[in-house]
């Protein structure tokens, strides 16, 4: 949605639609016109618009302010010089000049902008468009940002001492012809200090020698207000007329109270300043505090909820990458799995059809055993890892911490003697000592058949429980985890417990304190027999 800009001129009201780098005008309003029916007829409900002033009840007042090198102290100084300055002026700003130094600002301007019914009524007809407003800002703050600071200045032909003051700040007289008048203001770096209105009399008015000559009675009007000293002189002058005029430069070359820099043929001043608009210091902004705060609180929200849909929609087609990769990783897994059996069965077949050394057919076969065995192995992991995530779901809240994976050692049948390496079966450190407690006084047939299946996969989990769990809560909690992985064919046994279990040992703790000091660790062994 594009925005929109009305300027309130001395005598009509200008309405712009502002694009990225220029404005264009939409419609001009006469004093007949009814200001609600006049913008529902050229602006569409709900846009943004700034309001700016080019009027000719504005004062400027100057004020010399002690070193403070506190902005809020300055601050305050500020308003109580305002309220006392225009008392009867709602719309009314204090802008600082720049000192050029590491010094604080001792020079400012006291700015107040009259005319509040008109403004009042404006605002009103645009509350009534459901519009909203940006601010409010005198045509004198467009124009210090529009200058060309970087015009080459004229030397001087007399002795002068060096002037400590930066050259971007040296003051600069800008005359510019609006629809309301001749706006001229001063200006310092890009802060505007002084402004006023000359009305337009006649067309001879606007012609190159009587601005000129107007200029000329504004600069000694300053100087004789002290907003310049003799030390300013000649000072800087840039014109923007309706029209061109060359030879009114090349005559005022020698002019000592201006220096003449440009005069720049713009027909529309307004179209030119308002682009503006978006740079615009906020030291110049006319409107209360609170209506500020409400406008930058509305801006802030829209841009967090701009900045929270795109967020989601970068989340979700991040999502939407790792689910591709994971689908994608999964049934290339299955057809490896596939293809295994395939491979499996054409090294047999080679295997068989080898000739001489008999020992090599061996290790063919020992190496499809071997690949055999490790392909088995992998989709046991798998199944593995879907039997702890179901078991952990049984049991909310446990963190798990560390999975450590132990394979037996690959047995392959070779045609040559084998030598004898005595291989330990894998067995957890907790349930070996159950079974001397246990198997031990049971007859011994009953022992070889408990160990005649090995162990195809040993795994330790490791896992933490919350902190804030009573002794009993975290006891009911373990054993609800260690039944959920006693399923599926897995032997689980808890070797670390998270509750001390010796019933030699008394049990300490403290009423009122939410479980009980040092760490929720877990840790179980889970055995998986070969099919």
């Amino acid at each position: 949605m594009a925005d929109f800009a009305l300027v309130i001129a001395q005598r009509s009201e200008h309405l712009y639609r502002l694009g990225r780098a220029a404005a264009e005008h939409v419609a001009t309003a006469g004093a007949q016109d009814d200001p609600t029916a006049w913008l529902m007829q050229h602006m569409p409900v709900g846009t943004n618009c700034s309001l700016v002033t080019d009027l000719m009840d504005e004062s400027y007042v100057r004020s010399n302010l002690p070193p403070i090198w506190l902005p809020a102290t300055r601050r305050r100084l500020l308003q109580r010089r305002l309220t006392q300055q225009f008392r009867d002026m709602p719309y009314r700003a204090a802008v600082l000049s720049s000192s050029g130094s590491w010094r604080p600002p001792t020079r400012a301007s006291l700015i107040g902008i009259g005319a509040s019914e008109r403004i009042g009524e404006w605002l009103a007809a645009l509350a009534a468009c459901h519009a909203r407003v940006k601010g409010l800002w005198p045509m004198s703050a467009l124009i210090a940002l529009a200058i060309d600071q970087k015009a080459a200045r004229r030397a001087r032909t007399e002795f002068t001492l060096e002037v400590a003051e930066p050259a971007h700040l040296r003051p600069t007289l800008a005359l510019v012809a609006t629809a309301a008048g001749l706006r001229q203001v001063l200006v310092r770096g890009k802060t505007p200090l002084f402004s006023r209105l000359v009305l337009n009399v006649n067309q001879g008015s606007l012609s190159a020698p009587s601005v000129l000559a107007e200029a000329r009675r504004t600069v000694q009007y300053l100087i004789s207000q002290e907003w310049l000293s003799s030390a300013d002189l000649p000072v800087a002058t840039q014109l923007w007329l309706p029209f061109d005029d060359q030879q009114a430069q090349a005559d005022l070359s020698n002019d000592p109270t201006l220096d003449l820099q440009l005069i720049e043929a713009v027909t529309d001043a307004y179209a030119r300043l308002l682009p503006q608009l978006k740079s615009v210091a906020a030291q110049l902004q006319f409107f209360p505090q609170k209506f500020r705060s409400s406008w930058r609180a509305e801006q802030i929200a829209r841009s967090s909820k701009i900045a929270g849909f795109t967020a989601l929609a970068l989340s979700g087609l991040w999502s939407a990458q790792l689910l591709s990769e994971s689908l994608a990783k999964r049934s290339l897994a299955h057809e490896q799995l596939a293809s295994a059996s395939a491979i499996n069965q054409q090294a047999r077949q080679e295997a068989l059809l080898a000739k001489g050394d008999l020992r090599q057919a061996g290790l063919t076969v020992a190496t499809v055993q071997a690949w055999q065995q490790f392909i088995a192995m992998q989709a046991d992991q798998f199944a593995a890892m879907q039997h702890i995530a179901s078991a952990l779901q049984a049991a909310p809240g446990v963190e798990l911490q560390k999975i450590v994976w132990n394979l037996p050692r690959l047995q392959a049948d070779t045609a040559g003697p084998a030598p004898a390496l005595q291989v330990l079966p894998l067995q957890c450190p907790k349930a070996r000592e159950q079974a001397v407690e246990i198997i031990a006084p049971a007859p011994a047939t009953a022992t070889a058949t408990a160990t005649a299946k090995p162990s195809a996969a040993l795994l330790n989990l490791t896992a933490a429980l919350p902190q804030g769990l009573s002794q009993r809560q975290a006891l009911q909690l373990q054993n609800r985890l260690l039944a959920g992985l006693n399923a599926g064919g897995w032997s689980a046994s808890l070797i670390k417990s998270a509750v001390n279990l010796d019933p030699a040992q008394a049990q300490v703790g403290k009423l009122g304190v939410a479980g009980v000091a040092g760490d929720r660790a877990l840790e179980f062994c889970l055995l998986k027999a070969a099919p």
